[in-house]
């Protein structure tokens, strides 16, 4: 978030290897050890209680100078904007689930005789509901970059903190020298392991399931993809607004 003093607390690998460090501190200091301040001019974005825990250590930046106890990130005079990145698979064979049914009678679903499967990559941002969506035949590191550098031409003037999880396409050292060239335009942001609920974009995936692919059949999987294109894009703004939890009145400050 953008904010002159925001506080991250990281421990991750992929930030280490960027070259980031953690200082020694003292005892004394011991509740201070891994805290690190986030200096961004900005204030249009600022946390209630100036507080953002991140358990990574893509973030941390060594100290500049020997009087200050903890590190500095120094982020560029831009704009920051907040997205939740995650892939979702998108298969020709229908998902079951629960269904309404006469009651004695057996509901059957039509199957395709091959499955084919492609990949969602989705950045939802908040608290706007905007993003960027694209449709890949694979979900490598490759894949994320490309997405990436998509969402980096998107908002052309922003620094953009990307929220991602630890799955390995996401921390693979082949994405170091990207993620270093590219250091004034973009953070990514880890989630803590097994915390699918704390990425918001699940809840839209989870709602696409329901309203598109669960105990549905489309004759061409071409007819699936295209489906899908059409109602994200009819998707009312105040879904969007529900699924992140948002109140209409909290949005107003960042109008």
């Amino acid at each position: 978030m953008t904010n002159e003093a925001v506080r991250l607390i990281v421990p991750d690998e992929q930030l280490l290897r960027l070259g980031y460090t953690r200082p020694d501190v003292s005892e004394s200091h011991a509740s201070e050890s891994h805290t690190v301040e986030l200096i961004v001019p900005d204030k249009r974005l600022i946390l209630p209680d100036k507080q953002l825990i991140l358990p990574d250590k893509q973030l941390i930046l060594p100290v500049s100078s020997p009087a200050l106890s903890l590190p500095e990130i120094l982020i560029p005079k831009r704009h920051g904007r907040l997205f939740f990145f995650d892939e979702t698979d998108i298969c020709w064979c229908p998902d079951t689930g629960r269904i309404y049914h006469t009651a004695g009678e057996q509901v059957k679903i039509d199957s395709p005789g091959q499955n084919e499967t492609k990949y969602i990559l989705g950045s939802l941002e908040y608290p706007s509901g905007e993003g960027l969506y694209e449709i890949y035949s694979h979900k490598r590191h490759q894949e994320f970059r490309a997405h990436l550098e998509h969402l980096m031409e998107m908002c052309p003037d922003d620094f953009l903190f990307v929220v991602r999880d630890n799955a390995s396409s996401h921390v693979t050292p082949k994405l170091d020298e990207f993620l270093i060239d590219n250091k004034d335009r973009l953070c990514l942001v880890p989630l803590p392991t097994r915390s699918p609920h704390l990425n918001l974009i699940e809840r839209l995936w989870h709602y696409m399931r329901d309203n598109i692919t669960r105990n549905h059949f489309y004759t061409t999987f071409e007819e699936l993809c295209e489906t899908w294109v059409n109602w994200l894009q009819t998707l009312p703004f105040e879904r969007f607004v529900s699924l992140m939890g948002c109140q209409k009145h909290f949005l107003k400050i960042f109008s």
